[in-house]
C-alpha cells in the first residue's frame, strides 16, 4: 500500500518554485525539474532518514549489499534518505519501506499526524520549497522520536 508520493506534491511545489523564480512551468529546465522533485518529496525523505537510522527499513531494503552499504551511508550522513528515497524508492513511500516492527506506528502517526509536525518543524514558507538538510533532520528526528515512545513503541 502506498503511503505517500512526491508526484502528489508536485504541482504544488512547481507553482512555488515558478513563483520563487520567476519562471514559467513551460521554461523550467531538467535542474528546475530535479529541484522540484526534491522539495515536493522533501517530507518523505526526512522520515526515510528516521526509518534508516532507527533500523526500521523494510525486509526489501536489506536484500542487496550495494543498498545495505547506502543505508549505512545515511546513517554516517555521507548520504540523505533523498537518495534513498530517489534510487530505490521511485520517489514513493509504501508499507514495504517500513518494517514490520514500525508499520503500525508509521501507518498511525505518518497518515494522522505527520504532516503537522512537519509543517510545525518547517514553517510555513519553506513547505515545498526546500530540499533535505542535516539541519532540518536534526529538528524533526526529536519529534518523531517522542511520537513513537508516547505511542508506546
Amino acid at each position: 500500500m502506498v503511503l505517500d508520493k512526491a508526484e502528489w506534491q508536485y504541482d504544488s511545489a512547481m507553482k512555488i518554485y515558478c513563483e520563487n523564480m520567476g519562471k514559467k512551468p513551460e521554461e523550467l529546465t531538467l535542474d528546475d525539474q530535479e529541484i522540484i522533485w526534491e522539495y515536493s518529496g522533501n517530507h518523505i525523505a526526512l522520515f526515510i532518514t528516521w526509518l534508516i537510522k532507527h533500523d526500521y527499513m523494510g525486509e526489501i531494503h536489506h536484500e542487496e549489499k550495494s543498498e545495505e552499504a547506502e543505508l549505512e551511508a545515511v546513517k554516517n550522513q555521507e548520504k540523505t534518505g533523498m537518495d534513498i528515497l530517489k534510487k530505490y524508492c521511485d520517489m514513493r513511500f509504501t508499507q514495504e519501506d517500513v518494517s514490520d516492527n514500525a508499520l503500525f506506528f508509521v501507518q498511525d502517526y505518518y497518515e494522522n499526524k505527520y504532516m503537522n509536525d512537519y509543517s510545525d518543524m518547517m514553517g510555513e514558507s519553506k513547505i515545498l520549497s526546500t530540499g533535505f538538510s542535516w539541519d532540518d533532520y536534526l529538528k524533526i528526528e526529536p519529534v518523531i522520536d517522542e511520537a513513537f515512545f508516547e505511542a508506546g513503541f
